[in-house]
């Protein structure tokens, strides 16, 4: 078991105390409750437009020094590398203006000041804004990483191996995988725009290459640090499976499913089989989006004799930023919080520029936290880390907002508007009662009409018609695994722990405007799926009672 007198491990990183950062350290303004958020999707836009520009000057004062230096040692310089990336920047700065103009505009349009049609053709559409700014970011990364090296020299003769200053005459130890210091700084911005917690308990954040590193680098520390062989780990009745998959190749820890998502029975599994360590999901990525009562745990295991020694670790993914945990869990004679997520989802406003993850927990284990990241090459390194945007609690909570009502909103659009029984649809419409700042967004679906129409060959099927349907509806979708994306997508997903039928799940998209075309073509997809499988049923059953002969094949043969 850990605790505060632990020895700390040394810091291999370095931190430049002069150094100008590519995250803005300016103290967020942001509110700190989950109230509703005012920004709409061109003022978010926008905020992070003003941001990129703050870091793309940044980048030319990098520039510069790193060119007063060249010139202060008598160093090597190659012309035509440097017109390479003056070249670059100097687009970079005329596209981010270009925007900036086409933002102001929309932003103009939409609050009715102004409403010349020479200026309508200037204004963008959410998924505009989104793409433009995503082609901005990649394009500002190609310039601010173009001369850095992943392990920055110290000092040199004739050649500068560097583009960042502060690593020149650095006191730490320059390289990458060990955490440079932009990547630190934007761990400090994400786990504020987080909220999970006041600020007067400490807390910390680390980037990692996916979610799933995330949930490595945790598990060595509870593998090393929280449990011995024999003892006992109690996990809700689904975890993600690749998750999963890592406490199934343990031989020495005993791993215990509870028997329901219900706080009151996790903690009676915990109590019962003396467990250290709880994992535990607010949210299940399952057919019936199960959730976990998270405040409610803390409020029954609060002063529990034996609770203060246990940890509970808990993957946030599907309510991204959505409970303040720490805030639950704070006091005396509580357990322990280890929390994680997928950063590939909601934290990069629908981009999916890079796979990523991040965990957070109590700063007295940042050292330990700190090396087994390091160790076991789960680093998110600083060239994938600079194209993550610059979020802040209000951003963040704006984008959730927005997610969750147009999410809500087709819900019950598919509730209301699908007839005889062609389908049941799931959302965690009791999220506000449970304390949540919001409720994700996705939306479930199971077919029914026989045990063939769940069967991956028929939600194939019934994918390719709605987005057909989408298509005649001229609203976009795309078929794909993930969630948190600005466009509304379509999945048959399987479970794959348990023996269950795959199911079909919508992340709704993030415009507003398109929730009734996407609830059409849903509905469209569900009738035209029923009449083509209520016919290949029928010929099914003629032929099998003798009445149709037929060497063709059917609709329904593509089923088996």
């Amino acid at each position: 078991m850990v605790s505060s007198h632990d020895p700390p491990f040394p810091t291999n990183g370095y931190h430049h105390p002069n150094k100008t950062s590519l995250v803005s350290r300016q103290r967020d303004s942001s509110p700190k409750s989950y109230e509703t958020p005012k920004l709409s999707i061109v003022e978010t836009w926008s905020i992070l437009l003003s941001r990129l520009k703050e870091a793309t000057a940044t980048i030319k004062q990098r520039y510069d020094e790193r060119a007063r230096i060249e010139k202060e040692i008598g160093a090597r310089v190659d012309d035509w590398c440097n017109g390479i990336f003056m070249q670059e920047f100097t687009r970079l700065e005329h596209l981010t203006a270009e925007l900036e103009m086409q933002l102001a505009v929309t932003k103009t349009q939409q609050s009715g000041q102004q409403n010349h049609q020479s200026l309508a053709s200037f204004a963008l559409t959410p998924w505009q804004m989104e793409e433009r700014y995503r082609a901005l970011v990649q394009l500002q990364s190609l310039v601010g990483s173009f001369y850095e090296r992943a392990s920055p020299a110290y000092d040199q003769s004739k050649t500068v191996w560097w583009f960042d200053p502060s690593y020149h005459k650095s006191e730490g130890l320059n390289y990458d995988r060990y955490g440079a210091s932009d990547v630190k700084d934007l761990e400090a911005r994400i786990l504020k725009a987080l909220g999970l917690g006041h600020e007067k308990q400490p807390l910390k954040l680390l980037l990692t290459s996916s979610g799933v590193a995330a949930f490595t680098v945790l598990q060595q520390f509870v593998m090393s640090k929280v449990v011995t062989a024999g003892d006992t780990i109690v996990i809700s009745p689904y975890l993600y499976f690749e998750c999963f998959d890592h406490l199934r190749l343990l031989n020495h820890v005993k791993v215990v499913n509870a028997d329901s998502f219900a706080a009151e029975d996790i903690i009676a599994a915990a109590e019962k089989h003396n467990a250290k360590a709880i994992y535990l999901d607010p949210m299940a990525n399952t057919l019936g989006l199960e959730t976990t009562d998270v405040r409610r745990f803390s409020q029954l295991v609060h002063g529990r004799e034996g609770w203060s020694d246990r940890f509970i670790i808990i993957d946030g993914t599907l309510v991204s930023g959505g409970m303040p945990v720490y805030d639950w869990f704070d006091g005396p004679r509580q357990p322990t919080v280890l929390y994680y997520e997928s950063a590939h989802k909601y934290i990069q406003m629908g981009m999916d520029i890079v796979m990523c993850g991040f965990l957070v927990y109590p700063e007295v284990f940042h050292e330990t936290l700190g090396l087994i990241r390091q160790v076991t090459g789960t680093t998110l390194y600083s060239r994938q880390a600079n194209v993550l945007p610059p979020i802040d609690l209000q951003i963040h909570q704006s984008r959730m907002h927005r997610l969750t009502t147009n999410a809500e909103k087709l819900y019950h659009l598919l509730e209301k508007q699908s007839s005889g029984g062609l389908a049941t649809f799931n959302f965690p419409v009791h999220w506000r009662r449970m304390g949540w700042g919001h409720g994700g967004n996705v939306v479930t679906i199971r077919l029914l009409g026989g045990e063939h129409m769940n069967k991956r060959p028929s939600l194939d099927m019934f994918t390719s018609l709605v987005l057909r349907a989408a298509e005649e509806e001229n609203v976009g979708m795309t078929k794909g695994g993930g969630l948190g994306f600005s466009v509304t997508r379509i999945w048959p997903s399987t479970p794959f722990i348990r023996n269950e039928d795959p199911y079909m799940r919508i992340s709704v998209g993030v415009d507003p405007d398109e929730v009734e075309p996407v609830a059409r073509a849903i509905i469209k997809g569900l009738e035209r799926h029923h009449r083509a499988s209520s016919s290949a049923m029928a010929q099914w059953k003629l032929r099998e009672n003798g009445v149709v002969k037929t060497n063709g094949s059917s609709h329904f043969d593509n089923f088996q």
